[in-house]
């Protein structure tokens, strides 16, 4: 509430108090105090002392009077009654009173909280500008009766949780701050992927443990490069040369010593995951790249991929990684332009159908004119008598290559320009082909309208990293997932902290072929089902540790450029000055700066090493109760209203579960915080930060969690898998930013007339039309519908709080 709004509320209530002296005492003493006062407390309720100025341990009082008069409880049937006007001059003035309550400035006499894990680890990236998290060692916060994880009665600290904090905070320095002499060593190679653009492929037959699936060797080529900065660095080129006593071929372990150099024992392209693609060929190497259909999750098992993961599932398996730093996956990447597979019963096309090309002997390329642009069916006719059983077709139609099972004639629905095309086809174990049919389908046939739905979605572009295990990968999501909706490639990056990620833990120059294998996901990933248009993955390239600039911004905001950088005690006072004050979200007082300093002075005084001694110094303020705790002063046993620095912090901890930025704290350094609160929440709500305290409240609130525990009834529910259940997560959170950063009114959070949903979650709402053109946005959708709107019957909610099979329709309380 702004500085206006706040001045008006004595004159308001003022007013109020005139209003109650003249018309409510009046209707209380005609109504109420006879059966409600202090001799005679009927129900345990008295109103005859009530003055109408509306202290606050009256409110419940009146919201409690409320309630019984807009009931008509009150007065009881037999006594006299309120008329229509009496009644409603009663509750417009009771409902202004309660706001005007709520409008006021509110004095506090002090309170002590400490940050919540997640704010803590907010706050040490706002701080230091670094996204390595170590904070997994700390415990989870206690859950309050209320779901909630920040209520000061159960956020204790314990001496176990302080020397947690001690190690996060040592850490914490160490990652941030460098060797400003010594230029960095970075890792960056890159992997072509292509049809035999290797022209030296590696010569051994490479294995990679059971089930491998790599790619041929002349289907890739990997590059060590020297990472291009403003700034000197050396390049950290993989080691190539090993020796191994322990391996794998298939599934036979193979002992005896052997040794290897060359880059492609160090780095494999890699496609192991669960067998049996359900409609088409998984993957397919064609000279632009490698062709990827969406990564299908196998069967689950509380929430875990089984065996060897999802299939179309291509990695890069390498054996060396940086240990530590950000990094950066570069994907060059496109919508390949690509035909919607017939897997359901479709009639073939009568050879004389109107329009249609036939090709026959495909088995040897040959060109057909296509005289009308538009989409064509594709029959594949095998020779009369030969088997009609699965077999694996792979078609070539201009420069664009198809593959599949040949289940039926009707193979392929494909969108051809006019001109001159090039058609080849060969089926598996060499059966012949008798002919090819290429048919033009009418505008309004149903088959184009299911060709054009799919041709408007993108493929969706992933990466993970994380590590090989003798059964599969253990991977975590590098950023979010990109849809790849042009044509033409394109570069796609992908940033993260390496120690965030999975990493396998095995001892130095350990001896088996397979041991610490490290991975690098490229996914076209999965949805819901809805047939995609394949991704085509022209290269990746990893760089790590990777730089904007050196030394780093961490370090920079640490040691920042000062005339006194050559007197250490004037450097290190300015230092530890500055740090403080952004740790403590205030000025910073001479005496903590003192004691601060004199921890840097002694450090300092025996090792001569300035910046380990500031390190020591900043140890301090990480572990002190003025960082890890939200204060409120009280100088006096009264209540006190908030000073503009602790209002900042709450305001910035409750809209944004981080730190307040650089404006917050100039508006309440310059005593303009009040004057400016209503355009700064604005700021807030607008701000991406905004999303650190919506998932985290909108998570507890609704209790977000079982969506994420509950063991789905895969039979029932075959689609209802980890990745849906991630976007009906999504929902609730996405839709309650839409209520606040619109402003709508609150009855929306169990009523409203639209949803915010994607194309995953609106498929769960029978009867919703969608464009197809939503794709993974989460958007408004009107829906028109009775039985939508609000949270509570979001999909997400209602099936976290079921059984996994049936809905609990107690737990959901409707």
């Amino acid at each position: 509430m702004g500085q206006d709004s706040l001045s008006e509320t004595p004159a308001v209530e003022l007013e109020l108090k005139q209003q109650f002296d003249e018309k409510i005492a009046p209707l209380l003493k005609t109504y109420c105090v006879q059966c409600h006062n202090e001799e005679e407390m009927e129900s345990g309720i008295r109103v005859d002392h009530l003055l109408g100025d509306l202290p606050e341990n009256r409110v419940r009082l009146w919201m409690g009077i409320r309630k019984q008069i807009a009931s008509q409880a009150m007065p009881p049937e037999g006594e006299a009654q309120l008329s229509e006007a009496e009644q409603k001059d009663l509750l417009d003035w009771i409902d202004r009173g309660l706001i005007a309550v709520r409008s006021r400035e509110v004095a506090r006499n002090g309170s002590v909280r400490r940050l919540t894990v997640a704010q803590f680890r907010n706050s040490l990236r706002e701080l230091l500008g670094i996204e390595d998290d170590f904070t997994e060692i700390l415990p989870p916060d206690a859950v309050s009766k209320d779901g909630f994880l920040n209520n000061a009665d159960s956020m204790l600290l314990s001496p176990v949780l302080l020397e947690a904090y001690f190690e996060i905070a040592e850490k914490t320095l160490d990652a941030a701050i460098v060797d400003e002499s010594t230029p960095p060593a970075i890792q960056n190679f890159r992997m072509d992927l292509g049809k035999s653009i290797n022209p030296e492929p590696c010569p051994d037959n490479l294995i990679l443990g059971a089930n491998s699936h790599l790619l041929a060797n002349e289907d890739f080529i990997v590059t060590q490069l020297t990472a291009t900065k403003p700034f000197p660095s050396e390049p950290f080129f993989m080691r190539t040369e090993y020796r191994f006593i322990e391996g794998y071929q298939g599934n036979d372990t193979v002992r005896g010593w052997r040794e290897y150099d060359s880059i492609y024992h160090s780095v494999f392209a890699c496609m192991r995951g669960a067998e049996g693609y359900p409609k088409g060929v998984a993957y397919q190497t064609v000279p632009e790249g490698l062709l990827l259909r969406p990564a299908i999750p196998t069967n689950e098992i509380f929430q875990v991929d089984s065996t060897y993961g999802p299939k179309a599932n291509f990695k890069i398996s390498l054996r060396e990684l940086p240990e530590s730093g950000n990094f950066k996956v570069r994907v060059k990447a496109a919508k390949y332009d690509d035909g919607l597979l017939l897997e359901r019963r479709v009639p073939e096309q009568p050879v004389e159908a109107a329009g249609n090309l036939v090709v026959t002997g495909p088995e040897a390329e040959q060109a057909v004119m296509v005289p009308n642009a538009g989409i064509y069916q594709v029959d594949v006719h095998p020779s009369p008598g030969e088997n009609k059983t699965r077999k694996r077709l792979d078609l070539k139609l201009g420069n664009r290559h198809f593959s599949g099972e040949l289940v039926q004639p009707a193979f392929l629905l494909v969108q051809l320009p006019v001109g001159e095309l090039q058609v080849k086809a060969n089926l598996a174990e060499g059966i012949p082909l008798d002919r090819i049919q290429l048919t033009p389908l009418a505008e309004n046939d149903a088959l184009v309208e299911e060709f054009n739905k799919f041709a408007n979605r993108s493929p969706l572009l992933g990466v993970q990293l994380g590590l090989r295990r003798d059964c599969g990968s253990t991977l975590a999501q590098v950023g979010e997932i990109i849809p790849v909706s042009s044509t033409e490639l394109q570069e796609f990056q992908f940033t993260g902290a390496i120690r965030n990620y999975p990493s396998p833990e095995v001892e130095k120059d350990n001896v088996n072929y397979l041991a610490g294998i490290k991975e690098i996901g490229v996914h076209s990933e999965y949805t819901d089902g809805r047939d995609r248009p394949r991704m085509l993955v022209h290269s990746i390239e990893f760089e790590g540790p990777y730089y904007e600039e050196w030394p780093p911004a961490s370090h920079q905001s640490i040691f920042f450029p000062s005339a006194n950088k050559e007197q250490p005690e004037v450097y290190a006072r300015e230092i530890i000055t500055s740090f403080a004050t952004r740790a403590f979200r205030r000025p910073v007082t001479s005496g903590e700066v003192e004691a601060i300093y004199q921890v840097w002075q002694e450090a300092f005084s025996v090792t001569g090493d300035f910046q380990q001694s500031i390190k020591e110094s900043l140890l301090v303020v990480f572990t002190s109760p003025q960082f890890l705790f939200l204060i409120e002063n009280s100088t006096t046993p009264e209540p006190e209203p908030l000073d503009n620095y602790e209002l900042v912090s709450k305001l910035s901890y409750f809209l944004w579960n981080s730190p307040p930025d650089e404006e917050l704290l100039d508006l309440a350094s310059t005593g303009n915080l009040e004057q400016n609160l209503d355009g700064q929440v604005t700021r807030m709500i607008q701000d991406s930060r905004f999303e650190l305290f919506l998932h985290e409240f909108t998570t507890q609130w609704l209790t977000l969690d079982k969506l994420d525990v509950v063991e789905t009834n895969r039979e029932l529910y075959p689609r209802l898998n980890r990745h849906v259940k991630y976007h009906l997560h999504d929902e609730p959170e996405h839709f309650l930013k839409y209520l606040i950063q619109e402003n709508l009114p609150v009855e929306n959070l169990t009523r409203s007339d639209f949803i915010v949903a994607n194309e995953v979650v609106a498929g769960y709402y029978s009867n919703l039309v969608i464009s197809s053109r939503v794709g993974l946005n989460m958007l408004r959708l009107s829906h028109g519908q009775q039985h939508l709107g609000g949270v509570l019957t979001q999909a997400g909610i209602l099936a976290g709080l079921s059984d996994g099979k049936e809905a609990n329709s107690v737990k959901r309380g409707g």
